[in-house]
């Protein structure tokens, strides 16, 4: 029985490859993985230490570090990332105040000299004389074959060849205090006073900045270099911070394990945890009781923000899977006498769950964005939208004005829900919500909703387990929205976990049972559950006690699982039906 089951959820794979609009948009993913093996920090020798301000060097695999050791004697250590063995090199041309990597080239700068190494094997190949009578460390890079050094709030210039002062050109930026090469056209400049930001620098358009926050200490930053234009190493010694980071549009993620890449960079997932989960179900007969039947509401499966794997399924049930790829299980029992018990398990799967980052097209306007007549559904008005109220009205006209801009009118709605304070609600309409300026993450979704189905975009509300990692078992706990977005597909808009008030990003990594154009899931009547008698069989409910657990169990399949945790406060009571969560 369990094969045809199986065969069942792989024919509905293959069907969703061929998914209209309302379903998920089909997407093939790219796993991008760090350089290096970071699985085991590395171990620095004690003997040696590094200096704060110092820079590291990047050059053939391996990183070049200036140590001091208990007497204070500076030497130079190459560090070969591949192998983790560490070495001192031979080196008598005084302590070194800053060096770039330079077209397979080392440049080495000390008190009036700069020597130029190969990068190989280090040897001397000429000396120019260098203007640098200090003994603090000044970097420099090397970019399109000229050499520039920082100094205070400027960069001076310098031929590669000559070794001559050729230009200076002023920073926009204050208390710069150390750069590093991104690439033949562009710096990355880094200060402890800016905390963990870096500023993107052209020398040749100072206008053409960015800047990019990286999650880690801000001084680990001055240990970190470029193996290329949107990948980073930082080997810090001394906040003991080791690993890869790459650049996504604006952000920059850490590749301690895999990321992956949906095809045509539309999305990217990362920070995977992986559990065993299992559907336990028990049921007691109070009196004597016909053959029952039973719906489980499952997990969604292969959705951009979760996989599902190594499914099984007790072999009395069946499983159903709606237009909107929302499953079901129907489990059927034969007659029970009174007192009569059951314990089954009736499912279990590998759960993977993935932070998400979707890229919006910053040009996708309205009237580009959707087929209105097959996601009519998610379109319509409610009693719970009440979209052309004067309130709902008055607020879509404060915060859009005019505005026709996809992923800004996206980002305006995202901005002004998370910022309605969370308090735990009643299920209030929209109008309602915002007058009073207070809900739970269901009146959040309401808000949410009837914002942008009035702007003629279609949105769904979506059943899910917000997390709390530690928690062994996983319930149905929360809602948040998915606006469809053409090329993209369904998205969250979660104003209640980091980060918020970003439309299509989520770090929270939920569980999702289903998205639905109501408030009611169909296999569902009255209530918000996992798990009911089936709706012709709803008078029996005092004649049987049942209860589901949903057990959550670390797995050993290799996904890192030391994430830091999504906590819900203690302070937050959940409703009766326990919907109403929120992340800090």
């Amino acid at each position: 029985m369990k094969k045809t089951f199986l065969i069942l959820v792989f024919l509905s794979f293959l069907f969703s490859l061929f998914a209209s609009p309302e379903r998920e948009v089909p997407i093939f993913w790219t796993e991008l993985r760090s350089k290096y093996n970071w699985k085991t920090n590395p171990i620095f020798p004690e003997s040696e230490s590094v200096e704060l301000f110092e820079s590291i060097l990047y050059t053939e695999g391996r990183l070049l570090l200036q140590t001091k050791d208990v007497t204070k004697q500076n030497s130079l250590l190459v560090w070969n990332l591949d192998s983790g063995e560490s070495k001192k090199i031979d080196w008598d041309g005084g302590k070194v105040t800053g060096w770039a990597e330079c077209s397979g080239r080392i440049l080495v700068q000390t008190t009036k000299t700069l020597w130029d190494l190969d990068a190989k094997t280090f040897l001397v190949k000429r000396k120019l004389p260098w203007p640098n009578n200090g003994k603090s460390w000044q970097d420099i890079v090397c970019l399109e074959n000229k050499i520039y050094k920082l100094v205070a709030d400027q960069l001076e210039v310098y031929g590669l060849d000559s070794g001559e002062l050729e230009s200076k050109i002023p920073l926009p930026f204050s208390s710069v205090q150390r750069m590093t090469k991104r690439s033949e056209k562009e710096i990355l400049l880094i200060s402890s006073y800016w905390g963990n930001t870096v500023q993107v620098f052209s020398p040749k358009d100072p206008r053409n900045s960015k800047e990019w926050k990286i999650p880690v200490n801000h001084r680990a930053l001055f240990k970190l270099v470029t193996l290329s234009e949107n990948h980073f190493l930082i080997f810090d010694p001394i906040t003991k911070t080791y690993g890869e980071w790459m650049v996504f549009e604006n952000s920059i993620l850490p590749l301690d394990s895999p990321i992956e890449v949906a095809d045509g960079s539309r999305a990217y997932r990362f920070s995977p945890i992986q559990n065993k989960i299992e559907y336990k179900f028990s049921l007691t007969a109070l009196s004597d009781v016909p053959e029952t039947k039973y719906q489980f509401v499952l997990p969604k499966q292969n959705i951009s923000s979760q996989r599902l794997s190594e499914e099984e399924f007790d072999a009395a049930s069946i499983l159903e899977t709606d237009d909107f790829g929302n499953r079901s299980l129907v489990l059927t029992l034969p007659p029970l006498k009174a007192g009569d018990t059951k314990e089954i398990k009736v499912y279990s799967a590998l759960l993977t769950r993935y932070k998400i980052h979707w890229n919006l097209d910053p040009k996708l306007t309205l009237g580009k964005n959707q087929n209105r007549e097959r996601l009519e559904s998610f379109l319509m008005d409610d009693w719970f939208l009440k979209m052309d109220s004067d309130v709902v009205l008055e607020k879509r006209k404060t915060i859009f004005r005019n505005e026709t801009n996809l992923k800004q009118i996206l980002t305006k709605t995202q901005e002004y829900v998370s910022s309605i304070p969370y308090q735990s609600g009643s299920f209030e309409s929209a109008p309602k919500v915002i007058e009073k300026n207070n809900g739970g993450c269901t009146e959040h979704s309401y808000v949410t909703m009837a914002l942008l189905r009035g702007m003629g975009i279609p949105s769904r509300l979506v059943w899910n387990y917000l997390p709390t990692e530690s928690s062994k078992e996983i319930t149905f706990n929360h809602k948040f929205v998915e606006v469809w977005v053409e090329g993209l597909g369904w998205i969250p808009m979660e104003p209640l976990a980091p980060p918020k008030s970003k439309p299509g990003i989520t770090y929270a990594r939920h569980v999702v049972f289903a998205g639905l154009s109501g408030t009611s899931h169909p296999k569902i009547v009255g209530g918000d559950r996992l798990v009911q008698l089936s709706k012709d069989q709803l008078g029996l409910a005092k004649k049987i006690k049942f209860k589901l657990v949903v057990a959550k169990m670390d797995t050993e399949k290799g996904i890192e699982n030391t994430d830091e945790k999504v906590i819900v406060p203690k302070t937050i009571r959940a409703l009766n039906s326990g919907e109403d969560l929120v992340v800090p």
